[in-house]
């Protein structure tokens, strides 16, 4: 399995984030989960949902465009309950500077923050950004 993730210097995912992963050291990105997925030629959602249904849209997704939609639901979540920034980033437990990088949809999320804003929210971590909102279609 290593030999699948190892890559030249400087691209794609190192082998030290490899071992560090698998053994459950390290606080996996985003990106990291992208370029795993690309080895392994499955989506994004099959690698952190396993066995859980999902429209296919959402096979489609790429680390941006999951970005894209976290920063769609915090900037949602946060007009519908009437909070200032500094007060969203702390119901989220994120610093303010943090929650800048979420909302404009920058810098490398991990997927422990992604799972602490689901839970936040009070939506299940695993699933909240592959599923649209009950009441909402996707259009």
């Amino acid at each position: 399995m290593a030999e699948l993730f190892k890559t030249s210097p400087g691209q794609g995912l190192a082998y030290r984030t490899y071992i560090r992963t698998t053994r459950r050291r390290n606080n996996v990105t985003l990106r990291t989960v992208e370029q795993m997925a690309e080895a392994l030629q499955v989506s994004i959602a099959t690698l952190l949902l396993g066995g859980v249904a999902v429209e296919p849209w959402a096979h489609k997704l790429t680390e941006k465009s999951i970005r894209a939609r976290l920063a769609a639901i915090i900037n949602n979540e946060r007009e519908r309950r009437n909070l200032a920034r500094y007060q969203m980033a702390e119901l989220l437990g994120v610093s303010e500077i943090t929650f800048t990088k979420l909302e404009r949809a920058t810098g490398n999320v991990s997927i422990d923050t992604i799972a602490a804003i689901g839970e936040a929210l009070g939506r299940d971590p695993a699933t909240f950004l592959f599923h649209e909102p009950e009441g909402q279609q996707r259009g």
